[in-house]
């Protein structure tokens, strides 16, 4: 366990003065470097988010007497890019604050500590995932919510980031410190990131695991951390037929060892220093143990050396049970000891009929079977399953058997949930709504997804890309 929050806001603000444009701003240096006293597993710890997150940033804090009545405060890595941006106020220049619509699990606080917040993800999609100074620590305090360009904050917060490295790239501090002068040639020689050079490191991001865009999906244990795990693709594609989904290739194509390599050189180059955030990795794509054991746990290996993640282990991966199944123990036994932390499992439903007619193929007995072998190896495992699958005809059917299922699973499984949303070109949407009864209604879907949070402990599986 690392020091909560030390280190978060001990580092000594400098006063810079007044920047080119009049604003009045207050900066940091960056902590001294120490990887894993910000870096362990933020499964239950809310406060833990923070430290974890940006606590070792460069943090800057910006007024503007006449444009706003609020504060913004910005955290930058080592390599001038913003992964944190929030603000305390109502208004901003043209932008005025909408109060938003929250779940209960949230207390609002009266202003001013009212204080919305977005994230960077490694990747580049932006996410706002706190909106006051306290939570519900009953479960997870989060709730991711992607934004997009067109966001009013968003574009208030990117607005905000251009004006201040042009103000900041312009002129020196008022104060004419000696001390605030210096900090300001730290911001220069980042050098700073402006919100259209962020795009194009998200781009780049994007060319180094070669997607053509976001990342569809990542491991459910680590979808409320912003700083969440480097990805690495170790193999294309899942080779499910799957009728309800549209997330990957059918396709299975393994990674050769030096492309493997190659990507996580890149990987580190990219991140920098900001390794420090990160003690996980997520092996994409879809059935990563398709790849052959000792080709994976040499990857391991290498990525444990380049991304400095130490002795624990570190690695999400997805897999088909069908795959894990007949695996041999001793080649588990060996990821184990390579760094694989955590498999996690799409069961869908634990009706085997509906499982049949939506083509997943898989047999809940097989399932069962590769989640057993895994916890007995010491191999965290977590499941999805789906609301709404197989619509009206299947509802009652759907959730008590499911419930049923996975009550008879090792203790200590992780539970996740997620609501059907099938492709309108998939084999679902085309061939099997009417079949199925059409689409479950709101009320419908929320009675399904209640009963599984109630009787599972079930969590929302939220897709975030990266």
């Amino acid at each position: 366990m690392v020091e909560i929050m030390d280190g978060l806001n001990s580092m000594p603000w400098v006063s810079l003065g007044r920047l080119a444009n009049g604003w009045l701003a207050e900066g940091t240096r960056l902590p001294a470097r120490d990887k894993f006293k910000y870096g362990y597993d933020l499964w239950s710890n809310g406060l833990a988010f923070e430290a974890f997150g940006i606590g070792r940033t460069y943090k800057l804090s910006i007024r503007a007497p006449g444009q706003g009545d609020g504060l913004w405060l910005f955290h930058f890595d080592t390599k001038g890019r913003v992964v944190n941006a929030s603000f305390t106020g109502s208004r901003w220049g043209g932008f005025e604050l909408p109060v938003p619509e929250l779940p209960m699990a949230f207390r609002l606080l009266p202003y001013p500590r009212y204080r919305p917040e977005m994230h960077r993800l490694i990747g580049g999609t932006w996410i706002r995932s706190k909106w006051t100074d306290q939570f519900d620590h009953s479960g997870l305090p989060y709730r991711a919510q992607i934004l997009g360009e067109a966001d009013p904050f968003h574009r208030a917060a990117m607005d905000t980031l251009d004006a201040f490295v042009e103000a900041c790239l312009g002129g020196e501090g008022a104060s004419g410190s000696e001390e605030a002068r210096d900090l300001i040639e730290t911001y220069r020689a980042l050098p700073l990131r402006t919100s259209r050079q962020l795009q194009a490191e998200a781009a780049r991001f994007h060319d180094i695991l070669g997607t053509g865009g976001d990342i569809p999906v990542e491991a459910p244990e680590l979808a409320f951390d912003h700083y969440h795990a480097i990805p690495m693709k170790v193999q294309h594609g899942c080779g499910g037929p799957c009728t309800f989904c549209g997330l990957y290739d059918r396709r299975i194509k393994i990674a050769a060892p030096e492309e493997v390599r190659r990507q996580v050189d890149r990987m580190r180059n990219y991140l920098g220093e900001e390794l420090d955030h990160y003690c996980k990795v997520v092996l994409l794509e879809g059935d990563a143990l398709t790849v052959p054991a000792a080709q994976l746990a040499e990857a391991l290996g290498y990525a444990r050396e380049r991304f400095e993640l130490g002795p624990r282990p570190f690695a999400h991966a997805f897999a088909k049970a069908s795959t894990v199944a007949p695996m041999p123990a001793a080649e588990l036994e060996g990821l184990r000891k390579a760094g694989l932390l955590n498999v996690n499992f799409g069961l869908e439903s634990g009706c085997q009929d509906l499982l049949d007619l939506v083509k997943r193929g898989q047999r809940l007995e097989e399932f069962r079977h590769a989640v057993a072998k895994l916890c007995e190896l010491g191999i965290g495992v977590s499941i999805n399953v789906i609301g709404g699958l197989g619509g009206r005809t299947f509802d009652e059917r759907h959730v008590a058997e499911t419930v049923d299922f996975v009550r008879r699973l090792p203790p200590g499984v992780k539970i996740f949930y997620s609501r059907l949303e099938a492709p309108s070109g998939s084999h679902y949407a085309r061939k099997q709504t009417d079949k199925f009864g059409g689409l479950l209604e709101a009320e419908e879907m929320a009675r399904q997804t209640e009963t599984f949070e109630r009787e599972l402990g079930a969590l929302e599986y939220l897709f975030v890309p990266m």
